[in-house]
């Protein structure tokens, strides 16, 4: 996982229905990038995720003519899913991480638990330290 990766997810309740456009506005929910209602998110994801199944990629351009959205607020809003780690950059296209929703999901877990790990010997270290710390000034005071 990138230094610059951040993963924000938020526990939701399921979508309504089980439509294509339910389940991107859900995922766009869920990882923090839309509010419930949003429209601008879940219709790029939809179109990344699209191009991405087929293989081609998605560029600004495409998604601005597509979508008639200004391409300042679509650079903004793929930066926002990169960030997120669902999307990655290659050249001028944009792609879901993994070749489908899937994978990238399980890609996304494995960063999650490789990360847990390490959180895990870094607290085990802080707590080793902060009871060497805490009995040692306890043994001094006697």
């Amino acid at each position: 996982m990138a230094n610059t990766e951040k993963l924000v997810i938020k526990v939701t309740n399921r979508p309504p229905k089980n439509g294509n456009e339910d389940l991107y506005e859900w995922f766009c929910e869920v990882f923090g990038l839309a509010n419930k209602g949003a429209e601008i998110e879940p219709l790029i994801l939809k179109e990344i995720v699209g191009n991405s199944v087929s293989g081609e990629g998605v560029t600004s351009k495409n998604l601005n003519e597509k979508l008639s959205i200004p391409r300042s607020t679509v650079i903004y809003h793929l930066n926002r899913f990169i960030y997120s780690g669902l999307v990655i950059r290659k050249g001028r296209k944009y792609y879901l991480r993994s070749n489908d929703m899937e994978s990238t999901i399980e890609e996304l877990q494995a960063d999650m638990v490789r990360e847990f790990n390490r959180m895990m010997e870094f607290a085990e270290m802080l707590d080793k330290i902060t009871m060497d710390v805490f009995y040692g000034r306890r043994k001094r005071q006697k």
